[in-house]
C-alpha cells in the first residue's frame, strides 16, 4: 500500500514537472517570434510579393517583378521564363519595371539603393543609367506611352525625374504630388498640354499630372494607401487602381471612381492589355480578367 502511494505522488511531481517544462517552452516561442525568428513565414510571402507587372502590347510579352525576380511570359502568365538581373540587385530590392514603347527588349528595372538600370538585349546584359539622379532611391519608374526612348523615375524626397535619351541622362522635371508616390504610369488620354498623362499611386489615393508638368491635382475621391495604377490600352480614359481594399476603376480619366469585382482583397500590381485584359497581382497570386475585371482566374505565378 504505502508502495502505491509513492507511485501516485511520483507520477504527480512528474506531471507538475511536464506542466512547467511546456510553459517555458512557451515563453521560449513567444521570445522567439518578438525577435522575428519565428517569422519565416512573413518573409517568405514578402519575398515572393508580386511588385510590378508589365505588359507589351506589341508582342504580347507580360513581366512580372517580384523584390528578388523577373520573369516574363508570352502564354498570359501560364508558363515563365526568367530574366537574369544585374549583380547590384541581389544587395537592393526591385520595385519597378518597365518596357520601351519601341522594343520590348529594352527594359528597365529599378528600386531604392538600386538606382535604374538599362537592358538593350532582354536581360542578357545591364548597364547602369543613374547619370543626373540625386541618389539610388528610386521607387518608382514608367515609360513614355509611345516615345521609345522617354523614361520617368521618382526619387522618394527629390522628385520626379525624366530622360529622354532611354535613361542615359536625368533631369528633374517636378517634385511630385505632396503625397509619397509609390507607383505610377504614364497615359496617352486625350486631353493633354503636351503628349499625356501621369498617374501616380500614393499613400493617400490616385493624382493626376500632364505631362507639361504643370500641376499635381487628386484625381478623384479615391481615398487610402493605392498600390497600383494602370489604364486601358484601349481606352485610355479607363483607369484602374490596386488597393489595400481591392479594385476600383474610373471611366473618366480618375473624376470618380468606383468599386469593381476584384480576384483578392489586396492588389500589389496591376497592368492592362489589349482586348479588355487585366492583370493583377495579389501578394504572391497572379490574376487574370479577359473580360476587364467581371471575371477572374488564378493562373500560375
Amino acid at each position: 500500500m504505502v508502495d502505491l502511494i509513492m507511485t501516485i505522488k511520483q507520477r504527480r511531481q512528474s506531471l507538475r514537472s511536464l506542466w512547467r517544462l511546456l510553459g517555458m517552452a512557451a515563453v521560449f516561442v513567444t521570445i522567439l517570434a518578438g525577435h522575428g525568428l519565428a517569422g519565416a513565414a512573413a518573409s517568405t510571402s514578402f519575398k515572393d510579393r508580386i511588385v510590378a507587372l508589365e505588359f507589351d502590347s506589341a508582342t504580347g510579352t507580360l513581366l512580372k517583378a517580384t523584390a528578388k525576380t523577373l520573369s516574363q511570359s508570352n502564354d498570359q502568365g501560364q508558363t515563365w521564363t526568367r530574366v537574369a538581373l544585374p549583380p547590384s540587385a541581389a544587395k537592393a530590392d526591385v520595385a519597378a519595371v518597365a518596357i520601351s514603347a519601341g522594343d520590348k527588349r529594352v527594359l528597365y528595372i529599378a528600386g531604392p539603393g538600386l538606382g535604374v538600370f538599362r537592358t538593350k538585349d532582354g536581360g542578357r546584359s545591364w548597364t547602369a543609367a543613374n547619370q543626373g539622379l540625386p541618389n539610388r532611391r528610386v521607387v518608382a519608374l514608367t515609360t513614355h506611352a509611345d516615345q521609345a526612348d522617354t523614361v520617368y523615375a521618382y526619387v522618394t524626397g527629390k522628385g520626379i525625374f525624366r530622360s529622354q535619351d532611354a535613361g542615359a541622362r536625368w533631369r528633374l522635371m517636378d517634385r511630385g504630388p505632396r503625397e509619397k508616390i509609390l507607383h505610377f504610369v504614364h497615359s496617352n488620354m486625350p486631353g493633354s498640354m503636351e503628349t499625356g498623362w501621369l498617374f501616380a499611386a500614393t499613400s493617400e489615393g490616385v493624382r493626376r499630372s500632364m505631362d507639361c508638368f504643370c500641376g499635381w491635382h487628386k484625381a478623384g475621391e479615391l481615398v487610402g494607401k493605392v498600390e497600383s495604377v494602370a489604364y486601358d490600352p484601349d481606352e485610355p480614359q479607363r483607369v484602374y487602381a490596386g488597393t489595400a481594399k481591392g479594385l476600383f476603376v474610373s471611366a473618366d480619366g480618375g473624376e470618380q471612381w468606383t468599386s469593381m469585382k476584384s480576384p483578392a482583397s489586396v492588389i500589389t500590381a496591376l497592368t492592362a492589355a489589349p482586348s479588355g485584359v487585366l492583370y493583377a497581382g495579389a501578394n504572391g497570386s497572379l490574376f487574370l480578367s479577359r473580360d476587364r475585371g467581371e471575371t477572374w482566374e488564378k493562373v500560375d505565378a
